[in-house]
């Protein structure tokens, strides 16, 4: 996997602007996305796998600017988890998760290997008893897992997952975010649960308003930051961070 670089890149919508002038993301890296609601954590996702257009400055994959890479390319180089996703025809749980396959498909149809993987992939997550059930009749946390799987399934060596625990239950937040720390891909998702980021990832970008604020480690993840980050106090218990109103 080739490293990930940003060089001034800038985007605007309406009265809303993002700013990032540099930034490196080495192969392996698990990097958390931190701040306030619309401070522009999702916009960054998807400037970086090239769901928006910037109005300035380059994303790169090694030497290769984003605009230059061929689809087929990209959907090898980079898998993306979006915050909202589903699937509008009757497709099972198994073939939701084959889907995530396509890339590496060769001519029109998926083979025993493919099918195989998808099959692991399930297990891993726990979604075996619910292989053949249509999607849409799943519930939220179940819908979620079964688009990480998808998304692991691709085999790409670098993931974007928004919000990857959004509706999943506490026991399976954990399961999955502890599952995603010991992967070798590059991780890059904004995380709402600051705790849970705090334990799993490495690396953490603070955005405020669409622009950095600042770019830590763990150890520097401190109350003040934090404080500053989201306009409320922040305090240390014995092992997490306490908001308070």
């Amino acid at each position: 996997m080739a490293e990930l670089s940003v060089d001034k890149l800038r985007f605007r919508r309406g009265h809303f602007t993002l700013e990032l002038d540099r930034l490196q993301i080495a192969p392996g890296e698990k990097v958390a996305i931190l701040g306030e609601n619309g401070c522009g954590k999702t916009t960054l996702l998807q400037l970086l796998a090239g769901l928006l257009p910037p109005s300035g400055g380059q994303v790169r994959y090694g030497n290769a600017p984003l605009q230059k890479i061929p689809m087929i390319r990209r959907a090898r180089l980079f898998a993306l988890l979006p915050q909202f996703s589903d699937v509008i025809f009757p497709f099972s749980v198994f073939e939701v998760v084959l889907f995530g396959r396509f890339p590496h498909r060769q001519g029109n149809a998926f083979s025993a290997e493919d099918r195989q993987l998808s099959a692991e992939m399930l297990a891993r997550f726990d979604l075996e008893d619910l292989a053949e059930r249509p999607f849409n009749q799943l519930s939220g946390g179940e819908k979620r897992r079964v688009m990480l799987a998808r998304v692991l399934n691709q085999q790409a060596p670098l993931l974007y997952l928004d919000e990857p625990n959004a509706g999943l239950d506490i026991r399976h937040a954990l399961e999955i975010f502890s599952l995603l720390r010991d992967r070798p891909e590059t991780i890059v998702a904004p995380v709402h649960d600051i705790n849970l980021a705090h334990r799993f990832f490495d690396r953490f970008l603070l955005l405020k308003e669409g622009r950095l604020l600042a770019d830590v480690h763990r150890a520097q993840l401190t109350p003040a930051l934090l404080t500053e980050t989201y306009n409320v106090q922040v305090a240390t218990g014995t092992a997490a961070f306490l908001f308070q109103h």
